[in-house]
């Protein structure tokens, strides 16, 4: 890996590679979601999409302490997930957002994070969004996305979106150090290297409640 030598970083004393596993990925990717979103402590923020990446968008929105925070997706393992390990946030089906947003009810969100890539999740960003709101694009689609400005006209939205910025693993790695940051509850299912097809598999069809998937050596 060409430069793998030019972004290192030690990971603390009392931090375990497996705490330390998910730094330099999906957590560097919520810790930078959440940093550039502007979140204050008056805000109801949704995150859209609760694979790991969501999850660890969760995890970072956590340590800015919005007023409400809801997590939204389709797949009903995933939100009993939620359920189970994160209780200041609010799980809701991919259904009841759609309503919300038609409906214009509960009052739409200050902060939208989109963090799932589906087809339809990228229009319900902006449509979840009240006006003047933040909506934070960080999923990865498999076609480009439109954005239907007549219909947007006057919710004068901002739009953040980009490539991640990894530059924040020192940081993250302390905050797993202080016990603020804990992404071993996503590590699900542990493989030896010599069955590494069968965790690609099972993550592959999201069996057994997987989340992430670890891999020894």
């Amino acid at each position: 890996m060409p430069f793998a030598d030019q972004g290192l970083n030690k990971i603390p004393d009392g931090v375990t590679d497996r705490q330390a596993l998910l730094v330099g990925d999906v957590l560097a990717t919520g810790f930078w979601a959440a940093r550039i979103s502007e979140i204050t402590p008056e805000d109801t923020v949704l995150i859209l999409g609760a694979g790991p990446t969501g999850i660890c968008t969760l995890l970072c929105v956590m340590l800015h302490s919005p007023k409400r925070i809801i997590v939204c997706e389709k797949d009903e393992n995933r939100l009993q997930f939620i359920r189970q390990h994160y209780r200041r946030c609010s799980p809701c089906s991919r259904r009841t957002a759609h309503l919300c947003a038609r409906q214009q009810r509960p009052r739409r969100a200050d902060v939208v994070l989109e963090v799932a890539g589906a087809d339809t999740t990228f229009r319900l960003a902006w449509e979840c969004a009240r006006p003047n709101a933040v909506v934070t694009v960080v999923a990865l689609y498999d076609k480009a996305q439109t954005l239907p400005l007549p219909e947007m006209y006057g919710k004068n939205l901002t739009f953040k979106t980009g490539g991640v910025d990894g530059c924040d693993c020192e940081e993250t790695l302390r905050l797993i150090a202080e016990g603020k940051i804990d992404t071993e509850p996503l590590i699900t299912h542990t493989y030896p290297l010599r069955r590494i097809a069968e965790g690609y598999e099972l993550f592959e069809k999201k069996r057994d409640g997987v989340i992430k998937v670890a891999v020894e050596c």
